[in-house]
């Protein structure tokens, strides 16, 4: 199979970790792993986390282009990772085959995603980026408006009063002004 980014380049087996084989190209460092060996190959793994050497910053590229996947030719769909990173990875839903860009596996284990592959190309993966993205904008956008120190005090009553069973109460008494000045 040849390289979806590297015209002329073939896809050589290599080993991402001992037992997971991966096609992967010589000039750009990508892999092309297929999510049934990784799924047969993760079955077989204890929890693994980063060692020591690992937790450096990990410099993981993302192709911004559309991937034409190397096995059918279909194009393949790209996945956020999760909300602190902006790579993401291509799949192909018809090969079951996802396309690591240089570094991403790598990644991957630095953000302890190594064990949880097929899971980031699930809708409810992709929905809770979206609501922890959206959050953070939210959270930025009320710490700018009330500045850092009060947004800290703000955001521990917010967290209390969801937890609160008469929640309900307590935000009617604060929304309540009987004083008509």
């Amino acid at each position: 199979m040849n390289c979806p980014q590297c015209k002329g380049y073939q896809l050589e087996p290599k080993e991402l970790e001992p037992g997971l084989v991966a096609g992967s190209c010589s000039k750009c460092q990508g892999a092309l792993v297929s999510l049934m060996n990784y799924r047969f190959w993760a079955d077989q793994q204890e929890t693994t986390k980063a060692s020591a050497e690992e937790t450096d910053v990990v410099e993981a590229e993302d192709n911004k282009k559309a991937q034409v996947c190397p096995k059918c030719s279909k194009l393949m769909t790209k996945f956020q990772i999760g909300a602190d990173s902006s790579n993401r990875l291509d799949l192909c839903t018809g090969c079951d085959e996802a396309w690591l860009d240089n570094g991403e596996w790598k990644l991957l284990k630095q953000m302890d995603l190594a064990d949880k592959l097929p899971k980031i190309f699930t809708d409810a993966w992709q929905r809770n980026i979206r609501l922890e993205r959206q959050e953070k904008i939210h959270k930025n956008r009320y710490e700018k408006l009330l500045g850092e120190a009060d947004f800290v005090k703000l955001d521990a009553f917010k967290q209390w009063l969801d937890q609160h069973p008469e929640q309900g109460q307590i935000k009617q008494y604060l929304i309540t002004n009987l004083d008509s000045k």
